[in-house]
């Protein structure tokens, strides 16, 4: 009996201690006069993310929402971690730009950083090894060197058309496929050859290993979700991922140094990533990041992993878009067939297609492919013109896809419309959102729009396109990045 009442008592100690110490935890927030919602005593504001009922940019968009509609930030918790959600166009600006001195770092992969090819790259290194590497490899992307990469892409491009071109056809003359896998297929293609420097076809069952191996088994399936959810949200427990990042690893290394061996072997050029990384090594080093081993794996990895769902993502929402509104098609069709009849693919040709664009970017508003971003402060910090001080290491966020749909910025902001008429400083701010904003956006921006335009241009000259409006895809996906969890079914009947 005595037993069972020091244990009762132990009991309701615990649990008191445990809350008042949880009370006082999730009211940081307010202690500093900032709104935040309802918060679960254990779980913060993600238990639906914690518990997998709900993907983490769902989440974000309700809390973004859950403000008024003229607040600048509001706060929220993961367990009793607090992060602030930014809500305001020039606070985002100043944050990721003006002062990125205080915020050169991101949240994302910050816990261990052991993996030199998954997770101590230029995705998520902090500065000064990040501003380094960053400078070394911008070389690698400029306008020149992709000049000269188009002809590889389109030369990828050309199994996706003969993929098409054999897809069964109903008694009307159309096809319909998913067009997520297209977009996977094709931009594994492009990838493997401009990253690694090997010529696959993933539109062929017999050689679809490497995109099997390397980008569906980074970002495909369940566990794949919980993984990239850890890498963002809760980079302090990625030690429990690790086992579930070195297959791919492992199989992105032997590649690349087959690679770069035949290559130095042969000396012959290629004007891929392979022969920027041979120079890279053979070039002057700097102790903070020596060119060599793992660190030569992580950057074509690196660029991989981050364009392969990018690009696949972009390529299917904006095939689905132009499925629900096909009054858009015949404008691009038109314009492709003005610039670019009978003339070989070129960048400047290219940049000619403002309509395509335009599609591109109002897609890109819509779907962002990674709809939140994220810094770290490295000191304590006085929000400009709202008397907030964020203390050093409290994780700042940006909710890429409410930010892009809220109607204080925006007229219709749920509508596709790519003749939005916006002021050229806001077209631009939304336009690069998608990519990150600031020093830290993304360094293949470029290239990755390369890949998904010359992937459409190369489908809208050949098939018109369509899709059930009425047909309602579910978004609910447990995973960090965007996903129709039942697919993006498109039809596609080929030209006259």
């Amino acid at each position: 009996m005595d037993y069972l009442i020091y244990f009762t008592s132990a009991l309701i100690i615990s649990f008191s201690l445990f809350y008042a110490y949880a009370k006082y935890k999730l009211s940081y927030w307010s202690r500093r006069g900032v709104k935040s919602p309802p918060t679960h005593l254990f779980f913060g504001n993600f238990k639906e993310c914690i518990t997998l009922k709900k993907p983490p940019n769902e989440k974000m968009y309700e809390i973004y929402n859950s403000a008024d509609p003229d607040d600048p930030y509001i706060g929220f918790y993961i367990f009793h971690k607090p992060l602030l959600l930014l809500r305001n166009h020039d606070l985002i600006k100043q944050v990721m730009t003006t002062d990125f001195d205080v915020f050169p770092n991101r949240r994302f992969g910050s816990g261990s950083q052991r993996d030199a090819i998954g997770l101590d790259s230029i995705l998520s290194m902090n500065q000064p090894r990040w501003k380094y590497v960053r400078n070394k490899l911008t070389p690698v992307l400029t306008g020149q060197k992709l000049k000269n990469m188009i002809p590889l892409i389109v030369k990828s491009g050309k199994p996706m058309l003969n993929f098409l071109e054999n897809l069964p056809i109903n008694e009307d003359g159309w096809s319909e496929y998913e067009v997520k896998d297209i977009g996977s297929r094709y931009s594994n293609d492009v990838l493997a050859s401009l990253m690694f420097g090997v010529n696959v076809n993933s539109f062929d069952d017999k050689e679809i290993a490497f995109c099997k191996k390397a980008g569906m088994t980074i970002f495909r399936g369940f566990m794949r979700g919980i993984v990239f959810i850890i890498q963002f949200f809760l980079p302090d427990w990625d030690f429990l991922v690790v086992p579930f990042i070195k297959g791919p690893a492992n199989y992105l290394r032997n590649i690349f140094w087959e690679s770069m061996n035949t290559r130095e072997r042969l000396e012959f050029k290629r004007g891929d990533m392979i022969d920027s990384m041979l120079a890279l090594k053979n070039g002057e080093q700097n102790p903070i990041y020596i060119f060599e081993g793992d660190n030569l794996v992580a950057q074509p990895s690196s660029l991989y992993i981050a364009g392969f769902e990018a690009t696949a993502t972009t390529i299917a929402f904006t095939l689905y878009e132009l499925g629900c509104h096909p009054e858009h098609q015949d404008t691009i069709y038109n314009e492709i067939q003005t610039q670019l009849s009978g003339k070989e693919l070129t960048m400047d040709l290219i940049n000619e297609l403002s309509f395509l664009d335009s599609i591109v970017v109002e897609s890109l508003r819509l779907h962002p492919p990674l709809p939140v971003t994220d810094r770290i402060t490295t000191r304590d910090y006085e929000l400009p013109n709202t008397g907030l001080i964020i203390e050093k290491n409290v994780p700042v966020y940006v909710s890429i896809n409410a930010t892009n749909q809220d109607s204080k910025y925006f007229s219709n902001p749920q509508d596709f419309i790519p003749s939005r008429t916006e002021t050229k400083d806001k077209k631009k701010f939304y336009e690069s959102l998608a990519f990150g904003i600031g020093p830290r956006s993304c360094i293949g921006q470029r290239f990755a729009l390369l890949i998904v335009k010359v992937a459409l241009i190369m489908i809208i000259s050949n098939y018109t396109i369509s899709y059930e409006v009425n047909k309602k895809h579910d978004n609910n996906t447990i995973h960090v990045f965007a996903y129709a969890s039942d697919g993006l079914y498109v039809q596609f009947k080929k030209r006259n």
